[in-house]
């Protein structure tokens, strides 16, 4: 065969592949400056596509684009310095295809981003939320308290303090009868009987039309995926994690600490959940200080079997071992 074919052929391959690589979904990273942290992406390559500085604000990518946010500053109609969360969305290019312009909802504890996801993001104005697509047209008007992503063609919405479910034409699919529900995942979302912010509150599950598949009755619960869901028995200090599947029954006894680190900010690492068949859970030497208690990680397989385990020092080290893998 012609080298100079060749040639051409492998200089084409390593081109494609080069580019393959290059346009892959953008990483957020993270850098502190002196009195916050800035964000920024870079693309697989380590090479800063969106610099720190533009945004005060950076979503992991969903349905092809991640939200990214800044702060306006103005006046209220008192004269008094007023603050008003703005979230717009960048593709893996990292051009910015939907302005920011459009409002995040500041919940008092935290600032409630959206991202896409089925091609529809919730959307806030003057305290209601709507959904709009990519081409930036309002698909659902603004007329709900709260608002979820859509999953399996289903979103989590509220009116007048009680939770359902809309399918993307803003039809009623699950009635407007629960006190809390979460979003759907794996064809299950979390349900209370009782306010959800109330001491006390249990969880169990509903199906996509709003029958209640397993009853209320763990202390917190993590979103079903592969066919097994994270539940908790016992109150935040002294309660232990275990696994259910579908039926509500337990394949791993409640006996580990938690399903995920939390850091000060209350953000947490680890998803809680199911993915490619593993799931982690951790184990304090010291349950009632677990921000000074060394840790073991213990990684389940689907069936419940322990496959892995890792000590650390402390939290922190648990969460810079995170750190230095996603930022």
């Amino acid at each position: 065969m012609n080298k100079s074919f060749l040639k051409t052929v492998s200089a084409s391959l390593l081109s494609l592949m080069y580019c393959s690589v290059a346009n892959a979904d953008l990483q957020r990273f993270y850098e502190e400056s002196t009195d916050s942290w800035d964000c920024g992406y870079k693309n697989s390559l380590g090479e800063v596509v969106v610099p720190t500085g533009l945004f005060e604000a950076c979503g992991e990518f969903s349905d092809g684009l991640a939200y990214v946010g800044k702060i306006k500053k103005g006046y209220d109609e008192e004269g008094n310095l007023s603050y008003k969360n703005l979230q717009g969305f960048i593709d893996n290019k990292g051009r910015l295809v939907i302005p920011v312009e459009h409002e995040a909802n500041d919940t008092g504890m935290d600032t409630d981003y959206k991202s896409f996801n089925e091609g529809l993001v919730a959307v806030y104005r003057n305290g209601k939320y709507g959904y709009m697509n990519k081409q930036r047209e309002l698909i659902i008007p603004y007329q709900y308290q709260s608002a979820e992503a859509f999953q399996d063609g289903l979103a989590v919405v509220s009116l007048k303090e009680k939770y359902g479910a809309i399918d993307q034409s803003g039809k009623t699919i699950v009635p407007f009868k629960f006190n809390f529900l979460h979003s759907y995942s794996d064809g299950l979302a979390q349900y209370t009987e009782s306010n959800h912010w109330n001491n006390g509150s249990q969880y169990g599950f509903v199906d996509t039309n709003g029958n209640i598949s397993i009853k209320a009755k763990w202390d917190r619960a993590c979103n079903f995926s592969e066919g097994l869901a994270a539940v908790r028995v016992g109150d935040y200090e002294t309660g232990k994690w275990g696994v259910i599947d579908k039926s509500g029954n337990f394949i791993v006894e409640p006996k580990y600490d938690a399903p995920n680190i939390q850091t000060w900010s209350d953000a947490y690492y680890d998803d809680c959940y199911y993915k490619e068949g593993k799931i982690n859970m951790y184990q304090y030497t010291d349950a009632s200080k677990p921000h000074e208690s060394s840790i073991t990680r213990y990684t389940l397989d689907n069936q419940g079997n322990v496959i892995s385990e890792t000590s650390y020092a402390n939290w922190d080290a648990v969460i810079k071992k995170y750190e230095f893998q996603s930022w």
